[in-house]
């Protein structure tokens, strides 16, 4: 069995008089980060390595993340994933080392959202949906497949085990 993790960067500073690379986590977007990751922990979902796009966001949320879990996580940083579209991160997807059963990709929208959308085919229709119309900052999609080789998934062959937003965890909390 494989296990993605699609996390897409917590909420991080507007764009505004700074490159887009060096954009840096909000307030907001790291205490979102920080509760999104003691959730996945307390559920014991936690991937073998995360792997982010070099943006300063996505190493800070990848960072955040590792430090609140209760075992070592890899985090390996990979350019190709910054502005990559649904196909190349599919691409990349694939080409993942099969040493690792468990991954979790760091990155940016449209391509994070895209992506999960594409490859989940099977779980609750409702979060189906969820995942399709909207993926927010600090979204994570948890897609299990039922192959013992990255290279073997393809198009809406995985279980969509877990969507969990910040949103949604403000709601439970209230």
């Amino acid at each position: 069995m494989r296990r993605l993790f699609l996390i897409r960067h917590a909420k991080a500073e507007p764009g505004v008089g700074q490159e887009d690379y060096e954009r840096a986590l909000t307030d907001r977007g790291r205490e979102d980060a920080r509760h999104v990751a003691s959730v996945l922990a307390a559920r014991d979902l936690l991937p073998n390595v995360l792997i982010h796009s070099g943006a300063l966001r996505a190493k800070q949320t990848a960072e955040i993340f590792a430090s609140h879990w209760p075992r070592r996580v890899e985090i390996e940083e990979q350019l190709g994933l910054y502005d990559a579209t649904r196909d190349m991160l599919f691409a990349r997807t694939r080409a993942l080392s099969d040493q690792n059963e468990s991954v979790g990709l760091v990155g940016h929208n449209p391509g994070m959202g895209e992506l999960a959308a594409m490859l989940a085919g099977y779980g609750p229709y409702p979060e189906l949906r969820r995942v399709a119309s909207k993926y927010p900052t600090c979204a994570v999609a948890v897609i299990d497949f039922e192959f013992s080789a990255w290279d073997d998934i393809d198009r809406k062959s995985g279980l969509l085990t877990l969507f969990l937003t910040p949103g949604e965890l403000e709601t439970e909390a209230e």
